[in-house]
């Protein structure tokens, strides 16, 4: 991982280094007013209950990713993981421990309800492109860090918050049933607006095209530079 970071490390040196001085001052977020790279990675919960939501933003995502680029022009980029599982028939094909593995980085034990976990994993080792606006949208109706109790809960939210931060990455989630489990609702609360991210509760059945009519990733896209920071260091 330490050969990965630092070969990102000469390529965003490369990128900022190709401006003049006044230019790369200058030099948004993103690497542009108009046209910014963003790097989205979906994250899923992967328990059983999960089933039809991964099917239903799976059904909704080309259209409602469309819409988004309507509003918010951007070269982005969207990688969909499911969180320590997969979901066979969704776009959600894809480990996100297998992922990691394959950029040379060993994960953190996660199991498929412990985004929290898995939110600190990927703002530090996924490959992020140099220079691009950093976003992760996580989608459950469990507790952040699965269900083991409100201390652990507490604890891996701010570890995700810090290592969101610390890499420029903007957390936003889709928590569902919020109305039945309200004492969930506090730590999606903080970790999203801790890093300027946006939080949708939202019902399990989901209404019907939820993730299109609740303009999900225009959010996504539009707001996915709020945590970016230009701070590039080997």
């Amino acid at each position: 991982m330490k050969t990965i970071k630092k070969i990102t490390y000469l390529i965003a040196i490369l990128l900022f280094t190709s401006c003049g001085k006044e230019e790369c001052i200058n030099l948004p977020c993103g690497g542009s007013n108009t046209n910014p790279m963003v790097d989205l990675i979906i994250l899923i919960d992967c328990s059983g209950s999960m089933s039809s939501v991964a099917n239903d933003i799976s059904n909704q995502a080309d259209t409602a990713i469309s819409l988004a680029l309507q509003d918010c022009p951007s070269d982005l980029r969207v990688t969909w993981l499911g969180l320590d599982g997969t979901w066979i028939g969704t776009k959600f094909i894809t480990n996100h421990k297998t992922y990691l593995t394959g950029l040379g980085v060993t994960p953190l034990p996660a199991n498929n309800e412990q985004g929290a976990i898995a939110i600190q994993d990927l703002s530090n080792n996924f490959d992020w492109r140099p220079g691009s606006c950093r976003a992760i949208f996580y989608i459950s109706d469990e507790p952040i860090n699965s269900n083991f109790g409100q201390a652990l809960d507490d604890s891996e939210t701010i570890k995700g918050i810090t290592e969101a931060n610390n890499n420029s990455v903007t957390v936003s989630a889709n928590f569902l049933g919020n109305a039945n489990f309200p004492t969930y609702l506090a730590n999606y609360q903080k970790i999203t607006s801790e890093t300027g991210g946006q939080l949708f509760n939202s019902s399990n059945p989901l209404p019907a095209n939820y993730y299109i009519q609740q303009s999900v990733f225009n959010s996504l896209v539009c707001n996915a530079c709020n945590n970016c920071q230009i701070n590039i260091q080997p």
